[in-house]
């Protein structure tokens, strides 16, 4: 429901300027909200705050049950390439702390569980897909369904990862702050979300693929720095993380920006082909608890 006073999620401001409407209609499903949904350039309404530049949605703010009904076969199908990106979070992780108990939220089907359990962790995680935590219990991962905080989960944490999920979330500022009760005193804290002040962002505008339904939030380094500070975290370090997909996936993927006469099919065989990339347009925050935060 599109709050007509709206505040900004990050600074509490209401002062904003419209900035894009809303692409939305009546009938958006959950297949709106899927991962590796790439109708890009489809958002709601969105809206700049003027005091600290975070753009928010002002009409799709309620969207938990899109993700509690989401089924996304074709992630499944790209697990592999992900579990090299997640690997690559852990061994990070390592440099900061190398055992303990971590918690994944957003955690899909469980791959960066699973990753932090091979390296050994003990590592559980929460989704509020049905479907994904049904698929990450059949692969004996302990992934609870819900959202966070969760009564399964009460910490206290050595790590937590918030992966590709922020942006997802119409209260930052209150899942920030579960975060940091949930957190040990030394624990560590790592976030990853779209950068909307990136070069890539910059110049493909609205065409950029994190411009989607799904997104309902979109920081840039200044305003996610000044939230997570305000929220208690101190940051250790701030990156730009690689993802790893096939030739075949970004294939598809790039074919979306052509008209639909100048698309065609692309062959399997780019499935086996695997391709780092790292555009440079995504924050990798880790962050420490501030301790003369109260």
């Amino acid at each position: 429901m599109k709050d007509s006073m709206p505040t900004c999620w990050v600074c509490g401001s209401s002062h904003f300027k419209l900035i894009k409407k809303s692409d939305a209609s009546p009938h958006l499903t959950s297949e709106n909200f899927a991962i590796t949904n790439f109708d890009y350039g489809k958002t709601g309404e969105l809206q700049q705050c003027t005091q600290c530049q975070f753009i928010q949605c002002t009409d799709l703010d309620e969207v938990l049950g899109f993700y509690e009904d989401l089924e996304d076969p074709e992630y499944e199908k790209t697990r592999k390439e992900r579990k090299v990106q997640e690997e690559r979070l852990v061994k990070l992780l390592q440099k900061f702390k190398p055992r303990g108990h971590l918690l994944d939220i957003g955690a899909g089907s469980g791959i960066m569980v699973e990753s932090a359990q091979e390296y050994g962790y003990q590592a559980e995680g929460i989704e509020p897909s049905r479907w994904l935590q049904q698929n990450a219990k059949k692969l004996g991962l302990p992934i609870h369904q819900g959202t966070f905080p969760h009564p399964d989960t009460p910490g206290p944490f050595d790590i937590i990862s918030l992966v590709d999920v922020i942006e997802h979330v119409n209260t930052p500022a209150d899942l920030l702050q579960h975060i940091h009760a949930a957190l040990a005193p030394d624990g560590v804290f790592i976030l990853v979300t779209p950068d909307v002040k990136s070069l890539a962002a910059r110049i493909l505008g609205y065409k950029w693929w994190h411009y989607r339904f799904a997104h309902i939030g979109y920081f840039n380094k200044k305003n996610l720095s000044m939230l997570l500070q305000q929220t208690g975290f101190s940051i250790h370090s701030i990156r730009r993380p690689a993802w790893q997909f096939t030739l075949k996936y970004l294939g598809i993927r790039f074919l979306s920006f052509l008209p639909k006469f100048m698309r065609f099919p692309l062959p399997d065989c780019l499935d086996k082909i695997r391709i780092p990339v790292n555009l440079r347009d995504s924050l990798l925050v880790v962050c420490h608890k501030n301790p003369a935060h109260a």
